[in-house]
């Protein structure tokens, strides 16, 4: 009981951490922070009552997809539009419609191709800062390769590469100087006010206009796909790590009525996430209290603070092994093993291409159609 215990903390605290190197991420691109806890609050609540498995945080592919979209009112309107539509989806059961459509072939190798887009980010991130990076990859290799456990490997890369950035190397992370590299003003970056009495802490809490035009609407359509194919993705190869099935159409009812008060106020939309809590003994209480969690440290502006200390290059052996070892290879074979594996060649190939689940998903059933007409799948 006393080791379940310290793997359900482990899990709980370093989730929450390894989410704070993608809201630092999210405040560059300008979003509020403060009012993103209220997505993080709805996602718990949606968690405890469905039993859903798989938590909701920010996510890389969302954050950077709208953060293109520059003027905030636009941007608001297209996540808006995504939100409702999700929610639509969700009610009418058409995510898993969509899911079971594209059989098992399809989905495994849109999976297997998720696994390498994760891989190439975590390369990607060594790159940027090689020795966070490969203390994080090195210590996470060798952590699973000990354990075989995604709890200690999670706790163990991140918190080995951040002693050596902030204890050893005695660095910070300038957000400032991130937000300019990507594009970003920085008179929205996530104040460390905790005073909620206060005049002060209330300004981020600003409804934003929506701008609804052409751009808003085309913007609204690429996160509509790209939800159905992270909850597709992610929610399964979250739910396998913990061993049981994930409802696709709860998590994007979930999800899409998380972000709803959130981006309102310009804050970011968080969404299904590949998460360590699925490792963790009582799997559903890990991610609803990682949530509570995240949710708390958003409003007393403590992420402010504590994203100074963690690098984003912190995640990189994380996602490695996440991606590689229990996503891109086991979901490889189960494509290779069906009667039909052109297509779910075709739809690893397209969704590591284009970084976008849900073509790979399109391409793959595409090819069961094209193959039947020449026989070869």
């Amino acid at each position: 009981m006393l080791n379940d215990i310290w793997l359900f903390i482990l899990a709980v605290v370093f989730v929450a951490i390894n989410g704070i190197t993608q809201l630092s991420y999210a405040a560059s691109l300008g979003y509020a922070l403060k009012p993103t806890s209220f997505a993080y609050f709805v996602g718990a609540i949606g968690n405890l009552l469905t039993g859903s498995v798989t938590p909701i945080a920010g996510q890389a592919e969302t954050l950077t997809l709208a953060g293109l979209i520059k003027k905030m009112g636009e941007r608001v309107s297209a996540l808006l539009i995504a939100a409702i539509i999700g929610i639509i989806m969700g009610i009418t059961g058409s995510v898993s419609i969509i899911a079971n459509f594209a059989g098992p072939s399809v989905v495994s190798g849109m999976m297997s191709g998720v696994g390498l887009i994760l891989s190439m980010v975590a390369i990607e991130m060594f790159s940027q800062e090689k020795r966070t990076g490969s203390i994080s990859i090195a210590s996470a290799i060798v952590i699973w390769a000990l354990t075989h456990d995604v709890v200690y490997t999670v706790a163990g890369s991140v918190l080995i590469s951040t002693i050596d950035f902030a204890l050893v190397q005695k660095r910070r992370v300038d957000l400032r100087l991130v937000a300019e590299s990507n594009g970003q003003t920085t008179e929205n970056l996530q104040s460390d006010d905790w005073k909620f009495w206060t005049k002060g802490y209330w300004q981020e809490f600003k409804l934003i206009k929506p701008i609804f035009n052409t751009a808003a609407i085309l913007g609204a359509l690429s996160f509509i796909c790209l939800n159905i194919g992270s909850n597709t993705a992610f929610g399964n190869i979250t739910a396998s790590i913990a061993g049981t099935t994930q409802n696709l159409d709860h998590l994007t009812i979930i999800n899409s009525f998380a972000d709803l008060p959130s981006i309102l106020f310009g804050g970011a939309p968080i969404e299904a996430i590949i998460s360590g809590t699925a490792g963790a003994p009582w799997p559903v209480a890990a991610g609803i209290v990682m949530m509570l969690l995240t949710g708390v440290l958003l409003l007393t502006g403590v992420v402010g603070k504590m994203s100074k200390y963690v690098p984003a290059q912190s995640i990189a052996g994380f996602l490695l092994v996440i991606g590689f070892v229990l996503t891109f290879v086991p979901n490889l074979n189960g494509a290779m093993a069906t009667d039909s594996p052109v297509q779910g060649i075709v739809a690893l190939g397209v969704t590591a291409i284009t970084k976008n689940p849900f073509l790979g998903m399109v391409f793959g059933v595409l090819a069961r159609y094209l193959g039947a007409l020449v026989g070869i799948a």
